[in-house]
């Protein structure tokens, strides 16, 4: 809640243009750009974020390690505008409630902000619009997520013909970084000790695999010229991990693009199958309901709820796929690599919907974004508008092929440590002393090719 204020402070801007800056997905100053528009055409500016209700309603869901994360990156963003001389306030409530609350008490005359995609944000978004309307408010929310709005290319249903464009857009545009310049802060009286009241809603110090400082060397630190060379590698840092620092607005999608676009290629083109999939969401919204694929909305998915927990529970009896699924829960992150293989045991072994593991997804990845994960999950579901075969991923080859000395695997369950690496690799031929399999992927394959066909 906002304390009043008196009106004697009110007098003082009035008359001034007094801008709020809703920061969302873009938890940064430097070269976020609709900041530094609202920073140049205000007299005075207030920087919000709201922990919305509408997704968070019970405070005890902030006590999930993700939010460690989120509070470390506010209280990061909050010294970035220390340096342009205030501070952030935070609000835990309904921006549909909150928002014209400090509309109406501090004289608004505009809102910036950052455009969402999820369907959730897109439609909440419509009614704070609607309201500025009624009361003359005027807000702005643009582009800063993606280097190419999703409408700007042409409607692609593959990846490869998009990415040509997607290109081609991209050399017309000149990219340059900016820095924003100190500004007026908006009065207000609330006087919130941000850290006491983080620390109040979220009562951890650190999110154990994430940081703000892990952060500041990877982004120029990490070996982007041998990414395609080690990136398959689930025992090596062959990965960025930049996706969680994409997801929040750490830094710009532009600084990440400048800084890889003469070292990898393959990174490039990475950057691009995440606005391939917002450019999916814009064209093919629908999809998010139904299989993209037509021939493929009649599959008899199984559904056995003891194999999904099994599944869940890193208890499959098969150490790639149960490492993997410790690593997502322990973390809150999941190698790209082990993304497919779990996912291809699921939906193709298990035969279980697709929907349900994106479901858990969301649950547990930090850098969970919506229209990213939905197609992902349909292409690896092998229901995607996709122009090659079915894929189905034998976790036996794919776990000797890409942890070749089980280093992975024993990191997440080191009880392993003194099997034997065959065993270990292939448990279906060869005897090991770990828990059962659920399910023998030789047999479960040709029951998967026979309902896909079907």
């Amino acid at each position: 809640m906002i304390i009043e204020v008196e009106w004697k402070y009110i007098n003082n801007f009035l008359m001034n243009k007094n801008f709020i800056f809703w920061f969302r997905q873009d938890l940064r100053t430097f070269d976020n750009l609709w900041f530094i528009e609202a920073v140049k055409n205000s007299d005075n500016l207030l920087p919000i974020f709201i922990l919305d209700k509408n997704l968070i309603p019970e405070f005890l869901w902030l006590w999930d390690k993700k939010f460690l994360f989120l509070k470390e990156a506010l209280l990061f963003l909050n010294e970035q505008l220390n340096n342009l001389w205030w501070k952030l306030t935070v609000y835990h409530d309904y921006p549909e409630r909150i928002l014209p609350e400090i509309c109406l008490k501090y004289n608004i005359d505009s809102i910036y902000t950052n455009k969402s995609y999820s369907r959730y944000w897109t439609s909440r978004d419509e009614k704070i619009e609607n309201f500025c309307i009624e009361n003359n408010i005027e807000f702005y929310s643009e582009n800063d997520f993606l280097l190419n709005e999703p409408d700007e290319i042409e409607q692609r249903k593959v990846f490869t013909p998009f990415y040509k464009l997607w290109q081609k857009k991209l050399l017309e545009k000149e990219i340059i970084l900016q820095n924003p310049e100190k500004f007026n802060q908006l009065y207000t009286n609330d006087n919130q000790d941000l850290q006491k009241f983080l620390d109040e809603l979220i009562p951890w110090e650190k999110h154990p695999y994430f940081s703000i400082d892990f952060w500041k060397s990877r982004l120029h630190n990490f070996d982007y010229v041998n990414y395609e060379k080690y990136r398959n590698n689930l025992d090596l840092d062959g990965t960025s991990r930049l996706s969680v620092y994409l997801r929040f607005g750490i830094f710009s999608v532009r600084e990440v693009y400048l800084q890889v676009r003469d070292k990898s290629h393959t990174f490039v083109s990475e950057l691009a199958w995440r606005e391939f999939w917002h450019h999916i969401n814009y064209y093919f919204p629908y999809t998010k309901q139904y299989e993209f694929q037509e021939k493929r909305r009649n599959i008899a998915w199984k559904n056995n709820e003891f194999l999904f927990k099994k599944w869940c529970d890193w208890e499959t009896g098969y150490p790639i796929v149960d490492s993997a699924m410790k690593q997502l829960v322990e973390t809150n992150w999941m190698h790209w690599r082990a993304r497919m293989i779990v996912a291809s045991f699921l939906t193709k072994d298990l035969l279980i919907d697709w929907i349900l593991w994106e479901n858990f997804f969301k649950k547990h990845l930090l850098d969970y974004d919506e229209n990213v994960n939905f197609w992902n999950w349909q292409w690896s579901a092998s229901i995607w508008a996709d122009p090659k075969p079915l894929r189905i991923f034998n976790p036996c080859l794919q776990s000797e092929k890409f942890d070749k000395q089980a280093k992975f695997i024993k990191k997440y369950l080191p009880f392993l440590e003194w099997q034997d690496l065959k065993s270990v690799h292939n448990p279906i031929d060869n005897k090991l002393d770990y828990i059962p399999l659920i399910i023998n992927h030789k047999e479960a394959q040709k029951l998967a090719r026979e309902e896909y066909k079907r």
